[in-house]
C-alpha cells in the first residue's frame, strides 16, 4: 500500500521531473513495481491528474512508434 508520506511526496511535485523522482523512489520501495493501490488511490481518485496540471501535463496514457534507421529486429518463426 502507499503511505501517507509517499503521497505526501507526490503532492510536493512542482515539474515533470520531481514527479518522476518521487515515482522511482516510491517503486524502488517495491522492487520496481508501483503499490497495489496506485491506481485506485493516484490515478483514478483525479490526484495524478491535478498534480500534472501544475506543469501542463496529464495521465492520459500514450503510445509512441520509434523508428530507428539501420535497426534489426531478431524475430522467432
Amino acid at each position: 500500500m502507499i503511505t501517507d508520506e509517499e503521497l505526501k511526496s507526490l503532492e510536493a511535485c512542482q515539474s515533470g521531473e520531481d514527479w518522476r523522482d518521487a515515482c522511482d523512489k516510491i517503486k524502488a520501495a517495491r522492487d520496481g513495481m508501483y503499490p497495489d493501490d496506485w491506481w485506485d488511490k493516484v490515478k483514478l481518485s483525479g490526484m495524478m491528474d491535478r498534480i500534472m496540471d501544475r506543469w501542463g501535463a496529464d495521465s492520459e496514457l500514450t503510445v509512441t512508434t520509434v523508428v530507428c534507421e539501420g535497426a534489426t529486429v531478431d524475430c522467432d518463426e
